[in-house]
Formats: structure tokens, sequence, C-alpha cells
């Protein structure tokens, strides 16, 4: 399971088969600052006014039981007068669409398992329109008393054969859907709001079904500790170019130039920085390309391009006479012929690849961990402080079999699919998605943009 607004909360036991509810009184929340700050597909807030509702990925093994491994069982309000979709199969069993669970204490944890779920009947949402969500689904309602800040998180084990989105509506509707995730959700929460876990379909046909963990709680915001001082001089207009208009060096085994060969196809081995097109000239790599025409470049010593969409990075590729690399071409180009977890090996070692900044960078240039910070991850200045975004191959052991850099950490790299992943993690966290090269972001669109979202180019 593969970073935006949840509420989630769940009490009692569900029918037999369909899962249990236990509140967690030990839950802890997390953030890795992880936020939506800009996207072309408009999935902002309900009203349409194009303001972007703030939700970070979390890290779900945040979320603990009791101290002495037991559960408490609080009561299971499914609430029958909830409006909904009618259900294909689900009737007014609780879970359903017309009967929801209805929440009503936190913390909270719920076992469950989508092979016997209430409800068939939502194969796509709003929310994340190309993404086949046809297998079963549990649904719950929530109305907080006062404004909370929830955390939710699904735990579905990564890498076995299921998988288990969670879904924020402001209605029972899954065109209502507002925000979706995969691996866990913050959001402030002030109104009564349904959360749908749902089964994701895979591109074969495969329906991923099977058991989960979804833990509730009321989150935090992040510990600000020693980072609350900024070091720079910088604002908004500061738009530096360092990289000039790079020459790129000559590909390896007949590459087009920045490229190395790699089971057929070829691989930008640096992370791409951009120039203008017309006319050429040099790009700020902390600015976000608009309607600029872009061109990649793959070099080393350069400072990587952050703030760009899917789409815009799939135009600079296409531009430089490339493509943005499959899934698959991704991965195999960081975990080498062997399949290595790590682009170096097996197992991690800390500090060979540019992963795990100890003050967040968007805490720190703010000078707070407050809320707000969240809904500008767009900033230039993010990328210029110190100790952060680092260029192009300065970490030397973060190289893959194949000779290719940096695709653990540094910039979260997207792919070339129609549904929004990009993958490897970035500076600040390169593990609460998955390990190493198997780190995977599902939770935007392509057209979502932040500081920590980069790319590199393919070609056959």
């Amino acid at each position: 399971m593969a970073h935006r607004l949840v509420a989630l909360l769940l009490t009692g036991v569900l029918a037999a088969g369909c899962g249990d509810a236990t509140p967690d009184p030990n839950a802890v929340a997390g953030n890795n600052g992880i936020a939506d700050v800009g996207d072309d597909d408009a999935r902002d807030d309900p009203d349409d006014s194009g303001q972007d509702l703030e939700v970070h990925d979390t890290d779900p093994a945040d979320v603990r039981d009791n101290a002495d491994g037991s559960d408490a069982a609080p009561d299971l309000d499914p609430d029958p007068d909830v409006p909904g979709n009618a259900d294909a199969d689900g009737g007014d069993e609780p879970g359903s669409w017309d009967n929801p669970v209805r929440i009503t204490a936190l913390p909270f944890r719920f076992d469950g398992d989508t092979r016997a779920a209430p409800s068939h009947s939502a194969d796509q949402y709003a929310c994340a329109p190309e993404t086949n969500e046809g297998g079963g689904e549990f649904v719950f309602v929530y109305a907080p008393p006062a404004p909370v800040r929830l955390r939710i998180a699904v735990d579905d084990v990564r890498g076995d054969a299921t998988d288990i989105d969670v879904h924020l509506l402001s209605a029972a509707d899954p065109a209502s859907c507002t925000a979706r995730n995969d691996v866990s959700l913050e959001a402030e929460v002030s109104a009564e709001v349904h959360i749908v876990a749902d089964t994701w379909v895979n591109g074969q046909g495969d329906v991923l079904a099977g058991p989960f963990v979804l833990t509730v709680a009321q989150a935090q915001p992040p510990e600000p500790g020693d980072c609350l001082t900024n070091p720079i001089e910088c604002d908004e207009n500061d738009l530096p170019t360092p990289n000039g208009v790079p020459e790129e060096p000559v590909g390896l085994r007949e590459c087009p130039a920045g490229m190395a060969p790699v089971a057929g196809f070829c691989v930008d081995r640096w992370e791409a920085a951009l120039v203008t097109v017309n006319p050429p000239g040099p790009w700020s790599p902390y600015a976000h390309p608009g309607d600029t025409e872009v061109r990649a470049v793959s070099a080393p010593g350069l400072v990587p391009q952050g703030y760009i969409t899917g789409r815009q990075a799939a135009a600079a590729c296409d531009n430089a006479g490339k493509r943005l690399c499959t899934d698959d071409e991704w991965l195999r180009a960081c975990q080498g012929a062997a399949g290595q977890t790590f682009p170096y090996g097996a197992a991690h070692e800390p500090g060979r690849c540019n992963e795990g900044r100890t003050c967040h960078p968007v805490v720190q240039y703010f000078e707070t961990g407050a809320d707000w910070i969240w809904s500008e991850l767009g900033h230039p200045c993010i990328n210029q402080l110190p100790d952060g975004l680092a260029p192009t191959g300065s970490h030397p052991d973060c190289t893959s079999d194949d000779g290719i850099f940096d695709m653990h950490g540094n910039l979260h790299e997207w792919t070339s699919n129609p549904t929004g992943i990009f993958r490897g993690g970035f500076y600040v966290d390169a593990s609460i998605n998955g390990p190493g090269c198997l780190y995977r972001t599902t939770a935007h669109s392509v057209g979502h943009w932040d500081y920590s979202t980069g790319f590199r180019c393919c070609a056959d």
C-alpha cells in the first residue's frame, strides 16, 4: 500500500465475519508533512473553491494496541437514518451504504476483511476517477462534537495480495469523495463525514480483497523540537537558477545523453533538472513550471527539479525526446537485475542515500509546527534550506547496479502511471510508504505538485 482529508472513528463489533471494532487507548499521531499544495485535477474542497484541504501521509505503525495487548470493546451504533446509495448486495447490513457504522469514540481500531464486506456497489470515486475500487467496501460515518484533527491509517501488509484504500466523503455517495489514500491521512474535520475502506482492483483485473487493520485517533501537529530557527534569508520571490543551461554527458552504450542502459531501455542516470525551450535558457529548480514550456536534462551536480506535476514531468521528458518511466521500468532501474530492495543491496544502510532529514524543512522554514504550514508546501524556499535537497549524484553510494543515482530519497519521482504514482521517497521520508525501491505514493493525481515531487526520464 503506498501521499488528503480523512476522519475515521469506529466502535463496537460488526456482524460475524465482517470485522471487529476496537478503540485504541494508546494510539499516537505522526506526520511526515506530505500534503497537496497544488493539483491540476482540482481534488480540493467540496465547494469547488479550489482551496486545498490539508491532509498528510502518516505512518500506520504509530498506532498501537493497549499496553497489555488487550482490546477494550465499545458498542457499535449503526445509524439507520444516514442516507446513502442503495447497495447492490449489502442491504441494511452494518457497514453498508444504507447502514454505515456510526463512530462514537476515539482512539479506535478496526480489524476487518473485505472478502466479507457488506457492500460491493462503489467502483470508483470522484477524488480518484481513474482508480478501480471495484472490490468490497466498508462504510462509516462520523460527526465530530467539535472541530478536531484526525488521523486514519490502514495496514494491509505491504507486498501481499491485499490492497485496501481509504476515502473521505462529504455524503454517502462516491461522487462526494474529497480525498483518498492507501496508507494513512490526517485532516481537520468540523462537520459530519463518511469514510469508506474499499478494495483496489489492479490493471490485470485482480480484486485485491483481504484482511486489514484500520486505526483512527486524534492527531497532533508534529513536534518541532529544536528546528524552529530558519537559517536562511529567503522569500517567495527568490528563484535562483544555479544550474544555468547544463551540458548533458554522453549517454552510455548508445543511450541518449545523460542516460544508461537497463534491461533493454535507457534511464536518466540522474534526477532531472529543467531548462526552458523557447527561448532556450535556465530554469529555477525551485519554481513550479506552470504553463512554461520546459525540457528535461540529466547531468551530475545539478539541483534537481521539485515543484512539478506528473503531467509537466511527462511533457518535459517528451520535449527531450524521452518519456516518463513506467512503474516496471522504474523498479527495474532501482532494484537491478537481482531485484534488491535498495539500489545498493538487500538491507537498508543509513547515510548512503539522502533521506531522513532530522528537522522537517517546512517546520524549519516557517519556524512553527502550526497546521497552516501544510498548505504552503509549494514555497520555493523550502528546498533552499541547507542539508535538504542534494545536488544530483552527490551521494555516490546511493547508486544502483546499473549506475543510476538517487533512486531512493532526495526527491519523489513521477512515473507514467495515469492514476498518479511517484516512487522512491524524498529527503525527509523514504520509508513510510515502503522500504527503498518499494516506496510508492498513490494518494495524488498527476496534477499534484509540491516541493518534494521530482522525476527522471526513460527512453527506448
